[in-house]
């Protein structure tokens, strides 16, 4: 959320413009284009990727759940999109409406294929909707109030799908085969989604902060993410690369693999 999307440069304020929201911050609004991308594009392929399980998944209730989240998060999609279109900024990403819509995808890399295994379904809704759900959460009160009313709605109905995701970690976990297969995709996942937030004191996210457009720093995102995700899964017999630091109030954690971040798309690049 640092980078400038597609473009280069930004238009004056309000040139083209399709709203009354107004950034004079050309740093701020690439961020916040950035920003909106990463949402909706998480959004989009996580409901695309639980969709192709709505007919396989391993009960009668997890397949009826896959197809009502998969409405939810491509719904949450639509309502987002839109935004990139309203604000004053060269060639911003288009909204998806089919995967191959654009060639630039903004989304975790976990997301970019079919989920091979129902433990992938189960890693993907307890470690990706949580962190996109803090991220709306980081701009639930943003002056930019199209995005504001967005973020509450999108989290109102995230309840739901939050509960049942913390369920689907009890219950995969309860037996010691899916315990083990679901530690493999938190193997596989967990890095990414720390390294998502970003690194802390962030150009673009501190411009977003000093604009009044989000509320938290990348650090406080993470943590707040880990405050989420770590009791769960630790509670339910996963080994998390974290500790809590009791005295300091916050989670600590080792090297994260900045190398492979690229920091424009929010993702890790697979070799």
């Amino acid at each position: 959320m640092s980078e400038r999307p597609e473009g280069t440069e930004a238009v004056a304020p309000g040139r083209g413009a399709q709203s009354e929201f107004l950034v004079d911050n050309d740093d701020a609004l690439a961020a916040l284009v950035n920003l909106i991308a990463v949402i909706g594009d998480n959004e989009y392929f996580l409901g695309r990727r639980v969709s192709e399980w709505a007919d396989a998944g391993p009960l009668l209730e997890s397949t009826a759940a896959c197809a009502a989240i998969t409405q939810d998060k491509l719904g949450h999609s639509r309502a987002i999109y839109p935004l990139l279109e309203e604000l004053p900024w060269p060639k911003a990403p288009t909204g998806l409406q089919g995967e191959i819509d654009r060639a630039r995808r903004y989304s975790v890399s976990f997301l970019d294929d079919p989920l091979p295994s129902w433990s992938n379904v189960v890693a993907a809704l307890a470690l990706v909707g949580p962190a996109v759900n803090v991220v709306l959460e980081a701009v639930e009160n943003s002056r930019y109030e199209a995005l504001a009313r967005r973020a509450h709605r999108i989290l109102d109905e995230e309840r739901l799908t939050s509960a049942y995701a913390e369920g689907l970690v009890r219950q995969i976990a309860y037996e010691e085969r899916g315990r083990k297969l679901l530690q493999e995709r938190v193997n596989e996942l967990l890095p990414e989604m720390l390294c998502w937030f970003g690194p802390e004191g962030e150009f673009g996210i501190e411009a977003l902060k000093a604009e009044g457009l989000t509320s938290m720093g990348n650090e406080e995102m993470r943590q707040r993410y880990l405050d989420r995700i770590a009791p769960l899964l630790q509670g339910c017999g996963i080994e998390v690369p974290v500790e809590r630091n009791e005295s300091e109030g916050r989670w600590e954690y080792g090297e994260l693999p900045w190398k492979e971040w690229n920091q424009l798309q929010r993702r890790l690049e697979r070799s």
